[in-house]
Parts: structure tokens; C-alpha cells; sequence
């Protein structure tokens, strides 16, 4: 018995956990059903408390009238009066249906109503509870289950009085047969109107459920096809315009970022599967050619062992910004934090490009503050962050304009304080400039706006994604400005370090 109650319990409950609309559906008819018992064992204890109430004001109503009618005679003690007693309790018991008693002061029956004798004249029945209550002077109500019949009667003692003294007692008793069988029958009604809610409960519950559980169903179903298929190409349909439109409608913008990520990622591994095949063919050929007899003469041999070197430093450097590029995306590296003093930077990072600047004959360019006030400031200032990431940043900003610049040009490196607390960094040239239409797209991986150039140049088309990276884990910006035969500014723009930037977020 113990296992099978215990076996219907689980079946219960996993029916119960297993989906959203039958929680919904149990919920609802659990709150219904309670909600409607607490009401309606309410109304019933309020009926049966009004009903007694008004037959307890009515018997002592007519318990008053029939005192006011016999309190003469219960004063004499005579046959004559016991006779018009006996004829009044008669007369009033057949009119109202109930059994009346009068009593006399000292307790003993002088009359009793009804087919059905309940007392023998000249009784003593003063032991009982209300009969004595009410030879004290006290207007007493009792409920009493007939031994009988078993039925509850309610009875009313009334105290007739005269001269200041207590001359006898009205009791006058009816059954509460008819409050009852009221109270069933209001009852059968409740349980019927619960039984119609709860089966109206379940429907709207089904419906309800079925309406909330639809989209969450399509949604749960898309996610295991995604995962067992990688399958990103379809889209949950949402109709809705509530928390649960919401809900699809971000499932949807989440299967389009993980798209909009598997094609990113499909093109940095095509990219740079082509990037790491082109210096890999080309030092494959040196390799051939040195090895096919080129090495025995010298000026080849020269030529071909400094084309290997530059092939195996462009390499290296791919793979270098490759690392970096995945690590960053990853936030696989552990950031040293450190307050970064942007003077020493800048320095730092000028003297880094400084031979690659020399190779050809451009000069780089420090622009402080003219008035005192604000370089001496300025020179104090510093950033939270990572020393080496930041520099990294700068280098690739500047190896950028020292490529893109002329022989014997200029870049300008000017740090200036800007508003909110952010120091700003500019690196200007005055190279061709950029294309307009390649401008929304320079921050993007391995995107080139000479691709020509780039490639003669080494660059492995990462140096601003990389930047842009690193500049955002700094809480910073970068932005730019070019004009076509003019030149291009890149301004970095980096919050001052306060006690709110104590503790960057460490990954």
C-alpha cells in the first residue's frame, strides 16, 4: 500500500513537473477550488448564524407576547388559571409550530404544547440549563439534540416578571430541521457551482496554458535542433506582443548574433588560413629555390636568405596578432591592472616606432599642452589598466601612419585633456588618407583600404582590431577622421585614472 501511494505520488508529480501547462493548470484550479471552499464555508456559517439569530429574535418576540397574555394568571394558583394557561400555549404552539412550556417560579410544568407531551404537568425540570437560567432572571437561548429523535431543537426561556420577582418561565422550542436542511441544500449548491468553476478553470487553464506554453515549445524545440544540428538559419515565429513576444524575440536576436558569430568566425578562419598560406608558399619557394642551386651564388644567396628573413618575420608577426586577436575575444589572458602613467606611455611607445620611423626619414612628434598649468597636470596624470596592452594599442596606431605616410612626412602624437575626465590621444599623418567607403569598415579584422600596400608592407590587416579591443576593455573609445591627399587622425580617448576605476573588472 506504502509503495503503491508512494508510486501515485511520483506519477503525480511528473506529470506536474514535466510541463509548464499542467503547473499552470494545477496552480490555477488549486487557487480556484481553495479560494471557493474558504468562500463559500463562510457563507455557510454566516447563513446558519443570521437564521438562528432571527428565529431566536422571533421565539423571544413571541415568548414576550404570550407572557404579557398569562402573567396574571401564573400569579394564582388555581385550576381556572392553569386552564387558560394550558388554552393560550395551545393556541400560540399551533400558530407557530413550536412546542412551548410554561413553568412556575418554583420550576414545575404548568403547561406543555404539542401532540407529543415532552413534560408531565406539575414536572420539575428547574435542573434544566435554561429553565434555570431563566427562573434567575435571564433571557436564555440553548441548542439541545433530542435524545429521541435525535434532531437539534433551540430553545428560548423567557422570565415573566411581576412586582420585581420572576413568576414563571416561557420556554418555547423548535426544531432546527428546516435551518439544516437549508444549509444542505445551499451547500449541494456551493459544491455544485465549485465543481462547474473548477471544470471552467480547467478549460481556460488548458487554453491559457496552451497559448503561454506554444512559443516557449517552439523555442525549446529550435534550441535541441540547434544543438543537434548547429543548424542557425531558421527563426522562432512570434506573433505576440507581450513578455513572451519579448522572450521570442530575443531567442530570435540570439540565433542572429550566434549567425552574424559562426560567419565571423568562418571568415577569420578563411582569412587567416589564406593570410598564414601566403608567407608559408612563399618561404616554401625561397626554400626550393635556394635548395635548387640558388645558394652557391652569393648575391642570390643574399638576396634569398634576406627575402626568407622578412617572409619569416611577417609570419611571426601574423601569428602574433592571430594569438592576440583570440585571447582578446576570449578574455582568455590574466590582465595585470596598474595605474599607467600616460606620459611615460607615450614616450614609451614613440621610442618603440622609433627606427621603423628612421628607415624612412619620418619624424615623429610630441604635442604637449603649451600653457604650463595643464602639462604639468597632464604630466601627472594616469590610467587604469594594462601598461603592455595599452602600448600595444599605441604601436599599432602608429606603425600604421609611419607606413601609410610619406618619405621625410611627419606624425603628430598630441595628448590633451577633453572633457569628463578623459585624456585624448591623436596620432595624425599626412599620407593619401582613407576612402570614405572604407572608413565604416577599417576597425574590421583583416580588412585592408589598400590591400596592395598592406600586403608589401607586412601588415596582417588585425593592428586596429586589435586597437579597438583594447582600447573598449579600457572603458575607452577610438575614433577617426581622414581626407583623401591629406592625411588621418585616429584619436584614442581614455578615462583619467579616479578612485572609480581603482578596480577594472578583471577577467
Amino acid at each position: 500500500m506504502n509503495l503503491f501511494e508512494f508510486g501515485l505520488f511520483k506519477t503525480i508529480y511528473r506529470w506536474f513537473a514535466r510541463s509548464l501547462a499542467n503547473q499552470l493548470l494545477f496552480s490555477y484550479l488549486l487557487v480556484i477550488i481553495v479560494a471557493l471552499l474558504a468562500v463559500s464555508l463562510w457563507a455557510l456559517f454566516m447563513i446558519k448564524s443570521e437564521s438562528v439569530n432571527d428565529l431566536r429574535n422571533s421565539l423571544e418576540v413571541e415568548a414576550v407576547n404570550l407572557g404579557l397574555e398569562i402573567d396574571n394568571d401564573l400569579a394564582l394558583d388555581s385550576l381556572q388559571a392553569k386552564t387558560r394557561i394550558k388554552k393560550a400555549v395551545d393556541r400560540h404552539a399551533s400558530k407557530l409550530n413550536v412546542v412551548i412550556t410554561v413553568v412556575s417560579k418554583s420550576g414545575n410544568v404548568l403547561a406543555d404544547s404539542g401532540a407529543i407531551v415532552q413534560h408531565g404537568s406539575g414536572e420539575n425540570i428547574s435542573n434544566e440549563s435554561e429553565i434555570n437560567d431563566a427562573l434567575g432572571g435571564i433571557v436564555a437561548f440553548y441548542t439541545r439534540q433530542s435524545q429521541s429523535t435525535k434532531t437539534n431543537w433551540l430553545y428560548v426561556a423567557y422570565p415573566v416578571r411581576a412586582a420585581g420577582e420572576t413568576t414563571g418561565v416561557i420556554r418555547i422550542g423548535v426544531p432546527l430541521t428546516n435551518i439544516e436542511q437549508r444549509l444542505r441544500h445551499d451547500l449541494i449548491v456551493f459544491l455544485e457551482i465549485i465543481f462547474a468553476t473548477g471544470c471552467i478553470t480547467v478549460l481556460i487553464s488548458l487554453w491559457l496554458a496552451r497559448r503561454v506554453n506554444k512559443p516557449l515549445q517552439e523555442m525549446s524545440s529550435l534550441a535541441k535542433k540547434i544543438a543537434l544540428s548547429g543548424d542557425i538559419s531558421e527563426f522562432v515565429p512570434v506573433s505576440r506582443r507581450d513578455e513572451i513576444g519579448e522572450l521570442g524575440l530575443s531567442f530570435n536576436q540570439m540565433i542572429g548574433r550566434l549567425a552574424e558569430q559562426e560567419r565571423m568566425r568562418q571568415d577569420f578562419l578563411a582569412n587567416a588560413s589564406h593570410e598564414l598560406k601566403t608567407p608559408t608558399m612563399a618561404i616554401s619557394s625561397v626554400v626550393e629555390a635556394l635548395g635548387a642551386g640558388a645558394s652557391e651564388d652569393p648575391v642570390m644567396r643574399k638576396q634569398f636568405l634576406n627575402s626568407l628573413e622578412k617572409l619569416v618575420e611577417r609570419q611571426s608577426s601574423l601569428l602574433q596578432d592571430l594569438l592576440d586577436i583570440t585571447r582578446l575575444d576570449g578574455r582568455s589572458d590574466s590582465m595585470v591592472h596598474e595605474t599607467v602613467n600616460v606620459k611615460q606611455l607615450i614616450h614609451d611607445t614613440v621610442e618603440q616606432v622609433k627606427d621603423q620611423a628612421h628607415k624612412k626619414k619620418i619624424r615623429v612628434s610630441i604635442q604637449w599642452p603649451t600653457d604650463d598649468d595643464n602639462a604639468n597636470k597632464l604630466a601627472g596624470l594616469t590610467v587604469a589598466g594594462n601598461y603592455m596592452q595599452l602600448q600595444r594599442a599605441l604601436i599599432n596606431v602608429l606603425t600604421n601612419a609611419i607606413n601609410y605616410s610619406p618619405e621625410e612626412g611627419l606624425v603628430t602624437v598630441t595628448v590633451e585633456m577633453a572633457e569628463h575626465e578623459q585624456i585624448q590621444i591623436k596620432i595624425e599623418d599626412n599620407g593619401p588618407g582613407i576612402d570614405p567607403a572604407d572608413l565604416p569598415h577599417i576597425f574590421e579584422r583583416f580588412y585592408r583600404a589598400d590591400k596592395a600596400r598592406s600586403r608589401t608592407s607586412g601588415g596582417s590587416g588585425l593592428g586596429l582590431a586589435i586597437t579597438r579591443e583594447i582600447v573598449a576593455r579600457h572603458h575607452g573609445t577610438i575614433e577617426v577622421d581622414s581626407v583623401l591627399g591629406k592625411g588621418t587622425v585616429f584619436v584614442i580617448s581614455l578615462p583619467v585614472f579616479l578612485p572609480a576605476f581603482a578596480s577594472l573588472d578583471k577577467d
